[in-house]
């Protein structure tokens, strides 16, 4: 059966995720308010009421943000790699 590359799917993964936190960051500099009215939309589409305020944007954070985003993408994709090789092997 067709194994995948866990660090392919990973950085796949990874960078998909890191797009996402990068493109939120960069919403939350431009337009905070459209991004605050998302986030109220969003919360009552799930039937949920909570006190969520969009902060100032920060460099610094955006940069976490993006990074963390890519590390834990990278280590799903690479996770779920893994366990569908270790799956298909174990089918033979």
């Amino acid at each position: 059966m067709h194994t995948i590359n866990k660090n392919a799917a990973g950085f796949a993964v990874g960078a998909v995720a890191a797009t996402l936190h990068a493109l939120l960051a960069l919403g939350v500099w431009m337009m905070p308010d459209v991004m605050q009215a998302l986030v109220n939309f969003d919360m009552a589409l799930h039937f949920m009421k909570a006190e969520v305020v969009i902060q100032p944007f920060s460099f610094g954070g955006a940069v976490a943000l993006v990074v963390l985003g890519f590390f834990f993408g990278y280590c799903i994709g690479r996770s779920l790699a893994s366990l569908y090789n270790w799956k298909s092997r174990k089918g033979h």
